[in-house]
């Protein structure tokens, strides 16, 4: 299985926020079933507020340097291509009627890939690993302690953004 590092807080609003675009400023032809590792270190301040902004959730402190959740990396397209049905538009500050309220980059700065994540999976029990840059792929013994995670529903916090009925009281 890939995995990719995302730092915190990132990684706990891909797993249990709902976060369902990542913002890289690479390209990839990889699709499927996509390990998230938080990694050892938390972004900025400023990230923790961006969070706090798009979610009401405040974020003080969260698994790191382990796998958090497995997602479906469905598709991933350029900033400057990122136009949606008006129905399904988000305008916010950065950047009007991209593809989700998560995506940075605009059709004018076209540096930004948002890879669009579906079904996640957030690990009850996350697993202690090393990270890597780039996409990586998981020891054959953490990826068999995933698979058994997400194999069982008593593997599962959440099973979907639908899930977390308010996200303020999630843990």
């Amino acid at each position: 299985m890939k995995a990719l590092t995302v730092r915190q807080p990132w990684a706990f609003a891909i797993a249990a926020l709902g976060k369902s675009v990542e913002n890289r400023t690479w390209n990839t032809h990889y699709r499927g079933l996509l390990a998230i590792h938080a990694g050892s270190r938390w972004d900025s301040d400023e990230a923790v507020r961006r969070v706090g902004e798009l979610t009401g959730v405040t974020i003080v402190t969260t698994d790191t340097a382990a796998i958090v959740a497995v997602v479906d990396l469905v598709s991933v397209h350029n900033s400057a291509t990122c136009i949606r049905p008006v129905e399904e538009r988000h305008e916010h500050d950065d950047g009007p009627f991209t593809c989700s309220r998560w995506a940075i980059g605009s059709r004018v700065d076209n540096g930004m890939h948002h890879w669009v994540l579906g079904t996640r999976r957030q690990l009850a029990y996350p697993i202690a690993c090393k990270g890597r840059q780039g996409l990586w792929d998981l020891p054959a013994y953490v990826e068999a302690d995933v698979l058994a995670q997400i194999s069982t529903t008593a593997g599962l916090r959440y099973g979907s953004p639908s899930d977390l009925i308010n996200p303020e009281e999630t843990p």
